[in-house]
């Protein structure tokens, strides 16, 4: 018996369009394992690049200074090797060294700290001085007011100074006496002086 056309035609599409469903299934299913297969790779580089390795510090770094600045891009802070020796040195704000503290090499060597304030005119100093001794001296709004200790190999002195010329000498040292002699002084000495640097009254 001979088979209706329209049917024929009609079973021939639908076999057409069984093999079509399956080859596009599997080409959403080859997408889909292409796709999850790039994006796994994806996360396994972040996965890897996000893991830091160990920090390695160097054992030393060498330079001739290091320059310490705040967020503004001012120099706060100066470590350096300079002529005489190593300094280090503190800033305020406007740049100027309140903070002084250096390594003389040259005679006499020995270390030196300064402190100042910001204009320079108040300050603090001390210093080891190689075969000299220790000084301490601090220093009023100007230079002639003032206070000294120095201790030396040989003894120990106290120098106090005001505004208006008159001095105090406690201690080792050599000063001229009133009858013009030159004497030398012991730790328990004292001598006043005037402006013009005469005594006023020594003991003993």
């Amino acid at each position: 018996m001979k088979q209706d056309p329209i049917i024929s035609r009609i079973e021939r599409l639908e076999k057409e369009n069984r093999v079509l469903k399956h080859g596009t299934v599997v080409c959403l299913v080859a997408i889909a394992s292409i796709a999850l297969m790039g994006q796994t790779q994806h996360k396994g580089g972040r996965t890897a690049a996000a893991t830091p390795g160990p920090l390695i510090l160097p054992k030393n770094i060498e330079a001739e200074s290091f320059v310490l600045k705040d967020s503004a891009g001012r120099s706060r802070a100066e470590l350096s090797m300079g002529g005489t020796g190593p300094s280090f040195r503190l800033f305020d704000q406007s740049g100027s060294a309140l903070v002084t503290l250096s390594l003389n090499d040259s005679a006499p060597g020995g270390p030196f700290l300064l402190l100042s304030d910001p204009q320079h005119r108040a300050g603090l100093s001390m210093g080891v001085l190689e075969g000299g001794g220790s000084q301490l001296t601090l220093i009023g709004e100007r230079p002639d007011i003032m206070a000294h200790i120095g201790v030396a190999p040989d003894g120990t002195a106290l120098q106090l100074s005001d505004g208006d010329g008159f001095s105090t000498n406690i201690g080792d040292g050599v000063q001229a006496a009133k009858n013009g002699q030159i004497k030398k002084t012991s730790a328990a000495s004292i001598a006043l002086f005037n402006k013009g640097r005469k005594v006023l009254w020594s003991a003993p």
